[in-house]
C-alpha cells in the first residue's frame, strides 16, 4: 500500500466535545493518511475552535467555514472538487477510530476493483456492542443498523458485502463519487447514506464491511419528530427517483405495509410525529418537479444495475430495532437543543 491516499472528510455541526476527541485517533492514522478537511456546516458554537487550533500546528489538518448549514452531503461535496487523493473517507465527528482503521478499507479497495465503498465495524461508545456492520436496507427504501446490539465477535472476520453503507464512517473511491455527481444533497440531512448506497449498487458497484476496521460512535437509537420527518420525506423522495415505475407498482403491497407501520409508531408517539409525517408527504408533492429532475440524472447515467439493488436491499424488517423506537416514550435526550435543523 503506497503512501498519503486518503483525505477524511469530517463534517461538524455543534459537535460539542465531540471533534476534540475524534481528530487525535484520526491525525494518528498511518501511511495512508494525506489530509484531513474539517468542514463546520455555520456551528456558531464554538466547536470548531479546537480543530482551527490543532490546524496550526498540523499541516494535514484544514478547517473550511461555511456561512451556512449545507447539511452532510453538500459539505462533502463543497470538499470534493479540491481532493487529489485515489480515496476519501467520511467520518461523523461524534466517532472515533481505533488504531488501524484506514489500513484494512484501503487495502480491500486495492484487492477488489469492483469494490466501491468500504465500511468499518461501528462499535457503540462505552458498551461494547456494535452499532452498525453496514446498512440493512429494506427494500421500501427504510435503513437500519446492520447487526445493532450484537457482539462484537460475533461477526465473520472476513470482509463480506452488505446492502448500504452507514454514513458514520465509510470509504469510497474519489474517482467514483465525482462520476456519479457527488453524493445527492437534495434532501439536505438524514437518508443520505442510502441515497448514496444506491447511487453506488445501481452503479454495478460492491458495498463491503471490512470488520477488521473499527470505529466507535457515541450512539443510540432514538426518533424524534424532525428525525422522522426528514427520514421520511427523503426516503419518498429516493423511492420515486432512483425506481422504475413497473418496481414501484410491484412493490406497491410492501409499500403500503411499511406506510402503516410508520403511521403506526406516529400514533404512538403522538401529535408531534403525525404532523411530521404529514408535512414528509407536503414536502414530497411541493418538490415533485425537483424530484422529476433527480429520476432524469438517475435514468441518464450508462449504467442502471437493478439486480444489483435487487441484491442489496431487504424484504425483512429489523424487529428489534422497530420495538425500541415503538417502545420509547417522552422526548429523546438525542434531539439538539432548539430542535434539529429541516432545510
Amino acid at each position: 500500500m503506497g503512501d498519503s491516499r486518503v483525505t477524511v472528510v469530517i463534517v461538524n455541526y455543534r459537535s460539542g466535545d465531540d471533534l476534540a476527541n475524534c481528530l487525535p485517533g484520526v491525525l494518528a492514522t498511518g501511511r495512508a493518511l494525506s489530509r484531513v478537511v474539517v468542514f463546520d456546516n455555520a456551528s456558531g458554537d464554538g466547536s470548531i475552535d479546537y480543530a482551527e487550533g490543532l490546524a496550526r500546528t498540523d499541516d494535514r489538518l484544514e478547517v473550511v467555514r461555511s456561512e451556512s448549514n449545507l447539511g452532510l452531503a453538500a459539505a462533502v461535496n463543497e470538499v470534493l472538487p479540491g481532493v487529489t487523493t485515489e480515496y476519501l473517507a467520511v467520518l461523523n465527528p461524534d466517532s472515533t477510530p481505533l488504531d488501524g482503521w484506514l489500513e484494512p478499507l484501503v487495502d480491500y479497495l486495492d484487492a477488489h476493483a469492483n469494490a466501491a465503498v468500504a465500511c468499518p465495524l461501528v462499535l457503540m461508545e462505552g458498551r461494547g456492542e456494535v452499532n452498525s456492520a453496514g446498512q440493512h436496507v429494506h427494500v421500501t427504501g427504510l435503513g437500519f443498523n446492520r447487526l445493532l446490539h450484537a457482539r462484537p465477535d460475533s461477526i465473520p472476520k472476513q470482509p463480506h458485502p452488505v446492502g448500504g453503507l452507514h454514513g458514520v464512517a465509510f470509504l469510497i473511491r474519489t474517482e467514483l463519487l465525482r462520476e456519479l455527481g457527488g453524493w445527492d444533497s437534495t434532501g439536505f440531512l438524514y437518508h443520505e447514506d442510502v441515497a448514496l448506497s444506491w447511487d453506488v449498487l445501481l452503479d454495478g458497484h460492491d458495498i463491503v464491511c471490512v470488520p477488521e476496521s473499527r470505529v466507535f460512535h457515541d450512539y443510540h437509537l432514538t426518533m424524534y419528530p424532525e428525525k422522522l420527518y426528514l427520514l421520511e420525506r427523503n426516503r419518498w423522495a429516493l423511492l420515486l427517483s432512483h425506481l422504475r415505475w413497473r418496481r414501484l407498482v410491484i412493490m406497491a403491497p410492501v409499500l403500503a405495509l411499511t406506510e402503516l407501520m410508520v403511521w403506526g409508531l406516529c400514533l404512538v408517539r403522538g401529535r408531534g410525529f403525525i404532523s411530521a409525517k404529514t408535512s414528509a408527504y407536503a414536502w414530497v408533492r411541493d418538490h415533485r418537479r425537483e424530484i422529476a429532475g433527480w429520476r432524469r440524472r438517475v435514468f441518464s447515467r450508462a449504467i442502471y444495475d437493478e439486480s444489483r439493488l435487487r441484491q442489496g436491499t431487504r424484504w425483512s424488517y429489523p424487529l428489534l430495532q422497530l420495538g425500541i423506537l415503538g417502545g420509547e416514550r417522552g422526548d429523546s435526550t438525542r434531539r439538539p437543543p432548539g430542535g434539529l435543523p429541516r432545510s
